[in-house]
């Protein structure tokens, strides 16, 4: 922002939200602080369990960020007139039954979303994504209909990603009720049969980022409650536990995790790892959202967390993560207070 009045200026910000078809626009202040336009979405949408989401933007390098709501719109973006944001889900809870309604659909449409792109994926014959694809059928059109739902129905919907006629077919029996029992059930239903399916797969709630192994070899590495993951050809590969994780830091374009590993009753072993990134940005984006992931699911209080987490090393432009909203503890406790 060249001048005072440019910071005091009303800009307009567009909010896209998890239904493609839909957008809030409001007018904001750049100097505002970001968790402003949080509360304003999740006021719009009747959403009280906010601490579960986040507002993305993609910066001037082409990296896709989640906004800091400890900073001002204007520290983040450089320039706040004509922002673009998306609402999405940052923290993926490990129990989604405990949600309330208006918070349980948000994650549910989020969850499609990962199925249309492939983010929530389970390998094998299918079947899995051919049920959780069915479920969204039954969400959106209802029971099965002969006369309504022509043979090749299914291939109109957009449902997986790179979605073949053989899944599209597996889908149709589960639809039609030939294969499982989908007939009958309601829209609210099929939505929580969705989240239960989906929150059994190893790939639920990660955001896959590229990274490299020690041997070179292409990977996929994320985060989600129960801990950091590796991903080849949609299996998962190492699966590092949060109560396993001792701290996370990055050198440059290297994510190391640094584990203590109970080899018996009294041993411990300290281990360490290390996945190459594609750029250093992209690995301090992978850095700052695993610490925040760390944090949202292992601290018991956010009064516990630590004022500023630090990350880089000497030889590299250190990152700091200071953490502002709830924990999942806290939610979880404040959500059986509500029961």
């Amino acid at each position: 922002f060249s001048s005072k009045s440019d910071v005091n200026a009303e800009c307009k910000c567009i909010v896209r939200l998890l239904d493609d078809s839909e957008v809030i626009e409001c007018d904001i202040q750049p100097r505002c602080k970001a968790q402003y336009l949080l509360d304003y979405v999740c006021e719009q949408l009747d959403v009280l369990e906010k601490d579960y989401f986040g507002l993305r933007y993609v910066d001037h390098h082409k990296q896709r960020k989640w906004f800091d709501f400890t900073k001002s719109v204007a520290n983040q973006v450089r320039d706040a007139h004509n922002l673009v944001l998306c609402f999405r889900v940052k923290f993926y809870p490990p129990d989604p039954m405990r949600l309330q309604e208006a918070t349980r659909y948000q994650l549910y449409l989020q969850l499609k979303r990962d199925l249309q792109h492939g983010r929530l994926y389970s390998p094998g014959p299918g079947h899995d994504l051919a049920f959780l694809a069915a479920l969204c059928l039954q969400e959106e059109l209802g029971d099965y209909d002969p006369e309504r739902h022509l043979p090749g129905y299914v291939s109109e919907m957009n449902l997986v990603l790179n979605q073949s006629e053989k899944l599209e077919n597996q889908v149709e029996e589960f639809h039609s009720g030939r294969v499982g029992a989908l007939v009958g059930i309601s829209a609210s239903q099929a939505v929580n049969a969705f989240l239960k399916k989906a929150a059994t797969l190893d790939t639920y709630g990660v955001d896959p980022h590229p990274v490299k192994d020690p041997r070179g070899a292409r990977l996929y590495i994320g985060t989600n409650h129960s801990g950091v993951a590796t991903f080849y050809n949609g299996r998962r590969t190492h699966h590092f536990r949060w109560i396993d994780i001792s701290k996370l830091n990055y050198e440059g374009k290297m994510f190391i995790i640094h584990l203590i590993i109970m080899e018996d009753a009294r041993t411990k072993k300290k281990h360490t790892v290390g996945f190459k990134c594609a750029t250093s940005s992209a690995c301090r984006h992978l850095w700052r959202y695993s610490v925040e992931q760390r944090i949202f699911f292992t601290f018991t209080s956010s009064a516990e967390i630590p004022a500023v987490v630090t990350g880089g090393s000497f030889f590299s432009r250190g990152s700091k993560v200071r953490y502002s909203g709830r924990v999942e503890r806290e939610l979880a406790l404040e959500e059986v207070a509500l029961l």
